[in-house]
């Protein structure tokens, strides 16, 4: 191969097509998106004055991103925790491990998200707290005025003890 001026304007093409064009393309991904505890922390959290019921809401200014992801199917890794309301006990997520918190008041701590397992999955339930684990499932925003976490995972399925 002679080295002219031609050759190198070609092969410059060339590498330039090659670094650009992966970029170029809009990139369909057919799974579930893995989301990170940092997209959901962005959630801002305050309280508002009911006048009717004479008491505080809790309300929340969620992110477009947080937004966009109601309804669509998740993965996410977090830690394992047995929440008890009354005489219902909840399975949430937590991004930390919670047990060794004394000080943390977990009623408060917004970020957990409230697992609703498939029926095959039941007998995953009792995984002992604080077990890092990988789930899927159907994100939800939970907007019940009475509801004791923000985000609902429906149809959990446990991929991986982590």
């Amino acid at each position: 191969m002679i080295i002219n001026k031609k050759n190198i304007l070609l092969l410059s093409a060339l590498m330039l097509f090659l670094i650009i064009y992966p970029y170029s393309k809009q990139v369909t991904i057919f799974r579930a998106n893995d989301v990170s505890w940092d997209i959901l922390n962005h959630t801002k959290k305050y309280k508002k004055f009911d006048y009717r019921d004479f008491t505080f809401i809790k309300k929340y200014n969620f992110t477009e991103k947080v937004l966009s992801l109601n309804g669509k199917e998740i993965i996410i890794k977090g830690f394992i925790k047995n929440q008890k309301h009354g005489s219902q006990t909840d399975i949430i997520l937590t991004e930390t491990v919670t047990d060794v918190c004394f000080m943390c008041n977990h009623d408060e701590h917004y970020n957990m998200i409230l697992l609703e397992f498939v029926s095959e999955n039941k007998k995953r339930k009792f995984i002992k707290n604080d077990t890092y684990v990988e789930v899927r499932g159907i994100f939800k925003i939970n907007k019940k005025k009475e509801a004791h976490y923000v985000y609902v995972l429906e149809k959990t399925e446990i991929l991986k003890i982590l």
